[in-house]
């Protein structure tokens, strides 16, 4: 029977994995029955789908999509199981808590994120990548900075070449206006 059980719980993570599109894992001791409830309340309120796994069997399902992660499924695992990079606002949302409760028994351990595994201390930086959206900001930014300034200049040169003409029609009026 167990072994059945197992076939089948394997099977459901090597589903639930091949259509993530990211994921934190964490290793959890003695978490308090409220402090589980407020960090999958929070996870869920971000669209994080939180679960606790054996890690032997997510060792395998990772394994089905050529992941490592066995340094960071020791223990008792968690898996915070995101769309896109969904992975990163999960693991800002646990760094945070983390840094909230006094000895916390929740640690980050990996995590994956657009198909890049993270194990270890690499880990703890995912709460600090950037999302797709500030990135598409900070790239747009970088290109509309020279491309303004280009603008500026063009048309600085053009408008100062205006003014010229403009007081040379100016003057060349005057001039006419005086010899009348």
């Amino acid at each position: 029977m167990p072994n059945l059980v197992n076939e089948i719980l394997l099977a459901d993570l090597q589903r639930e994995f091949q259509r993530m599109g990211s994921c934190v894992v964490v290793e959890f001791g003695k978490l308090l029955p409220q402090q589980d409830v407020d960090i999958r309340g929070q996870l869920r309120s971000a669209g994080v789908r939180y679960r606790v796994v054996r890690s032997r069997l997510a060792q395998k399902a990772f394994a089905g999509l050529n992941l490592d992660l066995g340094q960071a499924l020791t223990g008792r695992c968690g898996v915070a199981i995101a769309e896109k990079e969904g992975a990163i606002q999960a693991a800002k949302i646990l760094r945070d808590w983390i840094k909230k409760t006094k000895d916390a028994p929740l640690q980050i351990k990996g995590g994956v994120v657009e198909g890049a595994a993270y194990v270890g201390a690499a880990a703890a930086t995912i709460a600090d990548l950037p999302d797709r959206h500030t990135v598409n900001t900070q790239v747009v930014t970088a290109i509309s900075g020279p491309a303004r300034s280009l603008a500026t200049l063009v048309s600085a040169v053009a408008g100062g070449l205006a003014r010229c003409i403009q007081a040379r029609v100016d003057k060349a009026g005057e001039a006419a206006a005086a010899q009348s």
